[in-house]
């Protein structure tokens, strides 16, 4: 057989082969957008019950930096008092509510849609983009809605913080403020500051010593009655059932959000980026004490 036939025989599986491994290795770039800044501190809104403490004192202060509200914010009395300019969700049932959710979840987005009357982003998961309660967004154009990559990417040898530079990769996430932390120092604020971060879930845990069902507290800033449309969400005297989860899925769940909190403190570090903690109560301990002033 002649040479240039050799060629021809492998020359066609080689060229696949070198099509395929450069396709599987090709980067999905991120979605995620830098945003304008209009101060160099960023404050996270998180709706645990120590947040009425922290805004009666530091009002003030609170409006005059960027913010960043989560979750069931925008249903409570404080939304539009605070007036935050950036809103994140990462839960999948903001996007695929359970059945003891859908009402809850609907109303949500309906005052989103209903009170936002200032310039507003909202920051999603791409993986939700085109879920129907987004998409209905799109009535208020003060809402702008982004993404950020809840995807994965093969980055080889690429050092893990400069692929979460690059939003290549999932940032940790295993609660909203895990990931509104993720977006403050992707977006290179030089101070976040944590507010309402009580995240003392494990303080709120019961177990009915008859029936063995599993019940969380949880306390918020606002009235849980008035805030959640689904009245069998939450027991009357117990809390919230925790019935599709198990006590040790619930411990290892808050294990991995604050092993997520250590992660994104080594990011911030890595960054020169500051991140303090002026929640007035709260478990999170890897971030340096700070008040509002």
């Amino acid at each position: 057989m002649a040479i240039k036939d050799i060629i021809k025989l492998f020359l066609p599986p080689i060229v696949l082969k070198i099509k395929s491994w450069g396709q599987r290795n090709k980067l999905h770039e991120s979605p995620l957008p830098q945003i304008e800044h209009h101060s160099d501190k960023m404050i996270i809104i998180g709706n645990g019950p120590s947040l009425n403490i922290t805004v009666n004192r530091y009002k003030e202060q609170i409006l005059s930096c960027d913010r960043i509200a989560v979750n069931f914010f925008a249903a409570s009395d404080l939304y539009e008092e605070l007036k935050p300019n950036i809103y994140v969700f990462a839960d999948p049932a903001f996007f695929n509510s359970p059945d003891n959710q859908k009402k809850s979840v609907e109303n949500l987005f309906n005052s989103l849609i209903s009170r936002t009357i200032w310039p507003l982003h909202i920051i999603i998961p791409l993986s939700a983009k085109d879920a129907l309660s987004v998409t209905k967004l799109h009535q208020n154009q003060n809402i702008c809605i982004d993404y950020y990559y809840d995807g994965w990417n093969d980055i080889g040898k690429m050092n893990k913080f400069e692929a979460w530079n690059r939003n290549l990769i999932v940032p940790p996430a295993q609660n909203v403020l895990n990931v509104a932390l993720y977006l403050s120092l992707f977006w290179n604020y030089e101070e976040t500051y944590l507010i309402g971060a009580d995240s003392s879930f494990l303080e709120d845990l019961r177990v009915d010593q008859e029936t063995n069902e599993l019940f969380t507290i949880d306390t918020h800033f606002y009235n849980n009655e008035k805030v959640y449309s689904d009245k069998d969400l939450f027991h009357k005297t117990k809390g919230r059932v925790r019935s599709d989860w198990t006590l040790h899925e619930l411990i290892y769940a808050h294990g991995r959000m604050f092993e997520y909190y250590y992660e994104l403190k080594q990011y911030a570090d890595y960054k020169g980026l500051k991140v303090y903690n002026a929640s007035d109560y709260s478990w999170i301990n890897v971030f340096e004490r700070k008040n509002l002033c």
